[in-house]
C-alpha cells in the first residue's frame, strides 16, 4: 500500500529487478533448474501417492481384487436381485466350468462377466469380451506356449474338462492376467454368458458373486461390513458374505504412505531450501557493492528487501509451470491408468503454494544481509567478514592458497558441504538397506520349514468355505504318498486349520482354529506373555485354546483374551456344525514371536484335539523340505504331481526368490531415480560456488598472475580449493550416512524385517564419490579454460 506522502517505487524496482537477472544469467539459469527439479519432485510426489490409490480402489489392484464382499453359491434369482440393488456400483459372477490340462499346461475354464474381470484386477488387452455361444476369451501366453497359431477370430478346439470330447471355439479377444513369465504352467479362458447359460450352468455349477458399494454409500470400515450383509440379505441370500479386508484396509491411505509423502516433500523442500539460498548468498555477497550503491542513491532497506524477494519470485513464476508440466508427465508415464484430472486440479495448487513458500525461505536470510548493509560498509564489505592479517613468513604454494581461500569464504563452503552429506545420508542410508536385504534370506522367511507349500488353489478358496473344500479333499492318500517318494525328501509337515465361527447363527465358517504338535511346545513356551503354558497332553485332553496373536483376537471378538476365559465357536466339519466351548489356557506376547509367525495363530488347538471334534480331513497344506541339492529336481517332480490335482497348488521358495529379486531391482531403479533428482541439488550448489567464485575472483586471479603465477599454478589452486570442500563433504557423508545407515538397519531388523543383515553398500558408494568428484574437476576445469581464454589482459582491464 502506497501512503499519500510515499512515492511509487514498484516501477524502479521492477526495472532493476529485470537488469539483475539478465546481467546475472548464471544465478538465473541454476536457479530456475533448481525450482524446476524442486516443483518437479513434489508434483511427482502427490501425483504417485494418489495415482495408487486411485489403481487400488477402482481394480488395478490384481493381488487383493477391488471387490468389498464375496457370496458363493447364490442362486439366479439372488443375482437377479442383486442387480438391481441402487448401492452396489460393481457386480461380479463367475462360475468355474473345470480345467484342461494338455502336457504341462492346465488352462482353467470359467463364466465371469466384465464386472467380474475389472473386480479382480483382469482385462482384456485385444478384442473384446465373448458374446456369442462359440467364443471365448483366452490368454494369448496359452496360445504360444501350446504353439496354437490362432490369432482372434480364428477358431481353436479344446477339450472338455470331462475329457470325453472337444468343442470350437472362435477366439474374441485376449485376457490379460497379472501372471507372467515362460515357467508359467496354469492359465485362464472365458466363455461367453449364452455358452454358459447352454449347458445348464445355472443348475450345475458353483456360482460365485462378488460386489464393490458405491463410495457414496460409504463412509468407513464399519459401513462397508454392514451395508454389505444387508445387501445380501435384501437379495435373500442367508449367508454371510465374505468380506474383502485386504481390499477394504488398502483403498485408504495407510499411514506408512502418508508418511512417506510427507518425508519426502519435506527433504525436497529442505533440499531446495539449501540449495537457492546458496545461490541468493552467493550471488548477493558477490553484488554486495552493488547494493551499496543503491542504498547511497536513496533505496531504503525494505526496497532492497523487495528488489531480492521479486527476482526470487519472477524466477519461481518462470520455473514452476515447468516443473508442473514435467511432474504430469513424468506421473502418466509410471501410472497412467491412475492418472486423474481431479488429482492435478487440487496438486497443482499445493505444489506452488509449496515451491513459493520454498523460495521465501530461500531468500529471506540473503535479502535481509543485502538490505542490512550500509553504503559504507559495502564499500569495504568481505564475503565472511573483515579479516586481520597477520604477517608470517610462510612458503606460499598452490595448495596453501587454496587452504586459505577456503577459510576466507568458510560460510559458502559449509554450505555446499552441507548440500553433499545430504545427499549422502540419503543414498547411503537408503542403499545400506537395500544392500542388506538378500532375496534368498528375504524368501525364506515366508519358508522357514520347507522349500515346497502345497495347498489349496486361492480360486477354490475364494469360492467356498474352508469347510467345503475340506469335505472332498484333495489332500488324499494317493497325493500324499505321491509327494512322500519326490527325489530328496526330507519331511512333509501336515498344516491342519479347523473352520469355526464366533456367529453362531452363521451357515458358514469366517475364521479358522490352527492345529498345533508335542514338538511346538516349546515355541509356544517361550512366546507365553506370562505363567507357563499347560503341556500338551492337558490341551489336548481339555480341548483348550492358545492365543496366539491378540490384537486379532481383540478385532475378532471385541473382547480382550484372559487365561481361564471360555469363547463359544461354532464348528463345521462340512456336513453339520455345533457350537462348542473353549477354556483360554494360554496367552503369548506378539512381540517374542519373531520369525515363528508361520507356526503361530490367532487360535491354536492341538491336532489331536480338533482330531477328536470333527472327522473330516483338517489338512490346509503341505509343508515340504527337500534336500539343497535335489531341489530342483523335486520342483518339477512337485508341479507334476500337482498338474493331476487342479484342485491344488504349490508355491516355491525358487518362484519366491526370483520375485524378490526383481522386487529388489525395481527398489534398486527407484532408488537411483530419487537419489538422482536429490543429487541434482548437490551438483547445482557445487556448479553454482565453483562458478560463481571464479568468476567473482578475477580481479584476485588477474593479481595473482601478475605477481608471477603461471596458469597451471592458479589452475592447481583452484581445484585443489574443489577437491578439498568436495573431498569433505564426501568424507562426513561417509561417516553421516554410514552411520544414518547401520542404525536404520538395527532398527529394521529388530521390528520389520528379522533377515535382514547389514552390508556397507561399497559399490554405490565408489560411485557416488567418483561422479561428485569428476563433477567438480570438470565444472573447475570448464570454468579456467573460459577465465584462461578471456586473457590476462582482460582480466587485468578488470583489475583496474
Amino acid at each position: 500500500m502506497i501512503l499519500p506522502f510515499e512515492n511509487d517505487t514498484s516501477r524502479v524496482i521492477r526495472r532493476i529487478t529485470s537488469a539483475h537477472l539478465k546481467h546475472d544469467r548464471l544465478k538465473t539459469v541454476i536457479t530456475i533448474f533448481a525450482i524446476t527439479l524442486a516443483t518437479l519432485l513434489m508434483s511427482s510426489i502427490l501425483l504417485l501417492i494418489s495415482g495408487i490409490i486411485t489403481v487400488n480402489q477402482n481394480g488395478g489392484n490384481s493381488v487383493t481384487g477391488s471387490y468389498h464382499a464375496l457370496v458363493s453359491g447364490v442362486t439366479q434369482e439372488q443375482y437377479n436381485k442383486l442387480s438391481t440393488d441402487s448401492h452396489i456400483e460393481l457386480l461380479g459372477l463367475t462360475a468355474p466350468l473345470g480345467s484342461v490340462n494338455v502336457g504341462k499346461d492346465r488352462l482353467n475354464l470359467s463364466y465371469s462377466n466384465i464386472d467380474c474381470l475389472t473386480l479382480n484386477g483382469l482385462s482384456v488387452s485385444e478384442g473384446k469380451m465373448p458374446l456369442q455361444e462359440n467364443e471365448i476369451l483366452i490368454e494369448e501366453e496359452y496360445l504360444f506356449s501350446q504353439k496354437i497359431d490362432a490369432k482372434i477370430g480364428d477358431t481353436i478346439s479344446l477339450p472338455s474338462p470331462d475329457g470325453q470330447d472337444k468343442t470350437d471355439f472362435r477366439i474374441s479377444g485376449y485376457l490379460e492376467t497379472a501372471a507372467k513369465g515362460t515357467e508359467r504352467t496354469l492359465y485362464a479362458a472365458i466363455v461367453s454368458e449364452e455358452f454358459f447359460e447352454a449347458i445348464g450352468g445355472w443348475d450345475t455349477f458353483p456360482q460365485t458373486v462378488m460386489f464393490r458399494i458405491k463410495s457414496d454409500a460409504l463412509t468407513n470400515q464399519a459401513d462397508v461390513t454392514s451395508m454389505a450383509i444387508q445387501t445380501s440379505a435384501d437379495a435373500g441370500i442367508e449367508q454371510t458374505p465374505s468380506l474383502n479386508k485386504s481390499y477394504i484396509n488398502l483403498i485408504q491411505p495407510s499411514v506408512l504412505m502418508i508418511a512417506a509423502a510427507v518425508a519426502g516433500l519435506a527433504i525436497i523442500i529442505m533440499a531446495g531450501v539449501l540449495v537457492i539460498y546458496c545461490i541468493f548468498y552467493i550471488s548477493i555477497i558477490s553484488s554486495i557493492k552493488e547494493y551499496g550503491q543503491l542504498r547511497t542513491i536513496g533505496m531504503t532497506a525494505k526496497q532492497i528487501k523487495q528488489l531480492v524477494f521479486r527476482e526470487g519470485s519472477l524466477l519461481a513464476l518462470a520455473a514452476v509451470p515447468i516443473g508442473l508440466i514435467m511432474g504430469m508427465i513424468f506421473s502418466y508415464v509410471l501410472i497412467p491408468q491412475g492418472f486423474r484430472l481431479k488429482h492435478v486440479l487440487w496438486v497443482c495448487p499445493a505444489v506452488i503454494i509449496l515451491s513459493y513458500m520454498t523460495v521465501r525461505l530461500s531468500v529471506r536470510k540473503p535479502a535481509m544481509i543485502a538490505s542490512a548493509v550500509s553504503p559504507i560498509e559495502a564499500s569495504r564489505y568481505e564475503a565472511d567478514g573483515i579479516h586481520v592479517h597477520k604477517h608470517r613468513q610462510r612458503r606460499l604454494t598452490p595448495l596453501s592458497l587454496a587452504g586459505n581461500q577456503i577459510f576466507c569464504y568458510k560460510r559458502k563452503n559449509l554450505l555446499t558441504i552441507a548440500s553433499l552429506v545430504m545427499t549422502g545420508i540419503l543414498l547411503l542410508g537408503l542403499s545400506s538397506v537395500l544392500s542388506s536385504i538378500d532375496a534368498k534370506e528375504m524368501s525364506l522367511s515366508g519358508f522357514p520349514r520347507g522349500q515346497f507349500l502345497v495347498g489349496f488353489t486361492n480360486q477354490e478358496l475364494r469360492e467356498k468355505s474352508l469347510e467345503l473344500a475340506q469335505k472332498e479333499s484333495p489332500f488324499t492318500d494317493e497325493v500324499y504318498t505321491a509327494l512322500s517318494h519326490v527325489s530328496g525328501i526330507e519331511q512333509i509337515a501336515i498344516d491342519q486349520q479347523l473352520p469355526v465361527t464366533n456367529d453362531l447363527q452363521a451357515s458358514e465358517s469366517n475364521a479358522a482354529i490352527v492345529g498345533f504338535e508335542q514338538e511346538d511346545m516349546d515355541l509356544i513356551q517361550s512366546c507365553a506373555a506370562s505363567g507357563i503354558v499347560p503341556d500338551y497332553k492337558t490341551l489336548r485332553s481339555e480341548n483348550q485354546l492358545i492365543i496366539g496373536r491378540g490384537e486379532d483376537f481383540v478385532e475378532y471378538f471385541g473382547v480382550q483374551p484372559k487365561v481361564g476365559k471360555t469363547v463359544t465357536l461354532k464348528v463345521f466339519d462340512g456336513t453339520h456344525s455345533e457350537n462348542m466351548q473353549f477354556e483360554i489356557a494360554a496367552v503369548l506376547d506378539q512381540n517374542k514371536i519373531g520369525s515363528h509367525g508361520d507356526r503361530i495363530d490367532m487360535m491354536m488347538l492341538p491336532d489331536d484335539s480338533m482330531e477328536k471334534i470333527v472327522q473330516s480331513n483338517l489338512t490346509y497344506q503341505y509343508v515340504i523340505s527337500v534336500d539343497n541339492d535335489f531341489e530342483q529336481q523335486a520342483e518339477a517332480e512337485i508341479e507334476q504331481i500337482i498338474l493331476n490335482n487342479p484342485r491344488l497348488n504349490v508355491d516355491t521358495l525358487s518362484a519366491a526368490i526370483a520375485q524378490n529379486e526383481n522386487f529388489l531391482q525395481g527398489m534398486k531403479l527407484t532408488l537411483a531415480v530419487m537419489i538422482t533428482f536429490i543429487g541434482c541439488f548437490s551438483v547445482l550448489n557445487l556448479l553454482n560456488t565453483i562458478l560463481t567464485g571464479i568468476i567473482v575472483r578475477r580481479k584476485e586471479f588477474a593479481l595473482l598472475r601478475s605477481v608471477g603465477m603461471s596458469q597451471k599454478q592458479l589452475s592447481a589452486m583452484v581445484h585443489s580449493e574443489g577437491l578439498i570442500v568436495v573431498s569433505a563433504g564426501l568424507i562426513l557423508s561417509l561417516v553421516v550416512g554410514g552411520g544414518t545407515g547401520y542404525f536404520l538397519c538395527i532398527f529394521l531388523k529388530n521390528s520389520l524385517m528379522n533377515y535382514l543383515n547389514y552390508q556397507f553398500p561399497f559399490g554405490i558408494t565408489i560411485l557416488y564419490c567418483v561422479i561428485v568428484l569428476l563433477c567438480s574437476g570438470a565444472i573447475t576445469g570448464t570454468a579456467l579454460k573460459y577465465q584462461y581464454f578471456r586473457g590476462i589482459i582482460s582480466t587485468n582491464y578488470v583489475l583496474s
